[in-house]
């Protein structure tokens, strides 16, 4: 019996569902003090937009919402680089869900670049808006565009570019 095929958005909920789930991302940092375990309590899915679905949408996009927890502080007491940075790198890689196939970004590949640029400061308790698209994906790279916005006006306050690698088994013949 064939399982039932998800849609772009229900794969990428099934990731998040799946990544929340491993030990170290249920936000308790004592054991394994990692960016993404005190992450994920705070990062939700806003929503997925597909091309042709308006015409603003050029690209897949997922769009999540963020509120900087003070763990993700630095000295000044707000969003740390890395803690950005590393925001990003999982949620540009969680947009790559919306394409995946057999064969292609179903493991959602491997980081090959991140360039993250910081625009503004971001406090902590801001609530933000963390907007990925998938500019382009191929059978074996990909380029992907995040934006981190202040939700309360839209300002932007980090950019990042992120290429990846497909690390997925070549597709069964059948």
């Amino acid at each position: 019996m064939r399982q039932k095929e998800l849609t772009p958005e229900e794969r990428l909920i099934e990731w998040m569902g799946l990544i929340a789930s491993f030990p170290d991302t249920k936000g308790d940092t004592k054991g394994n003090p990692d960016w993404m375990s005190s992450t994920h309590p705070h990062l939700t899915l806003h929503s997925t937009a597909m091309p042709g679905t308006s015409p603003s949408t050029q690209h897949p996009t997922a769009t999540f919402a963020f509120t900087v927890p003070p763990s993700h502080a630095n000295g000044l007491n707000n969003l740390h680089g890395g803690a950005a940075a590393s925001l990003f790198d999982y949620t540009t890689s969680l947009s790559l869900a919306l394409v995946a196939r057999p064969g292609a970004w179903q493991h959602l590949g491997v980081s090959r670049t991140l360039n993250v640029t910081y625009l503004r400061p971001v406090p902590v308790g801001t609530d933000v808006l963390v907007q990925c698209e998938v500019v382009a994906a191929g059978k074996v790279l990909s380029a992907l565009r995040g934006t981190i916005r202040r939700k309360s006006d839209g300002a932007i306050l980090v950019v990042c570019e992120h290429q990846k690698f497909n690390t997925d088994p070549p597709a069964a013949k059948m």
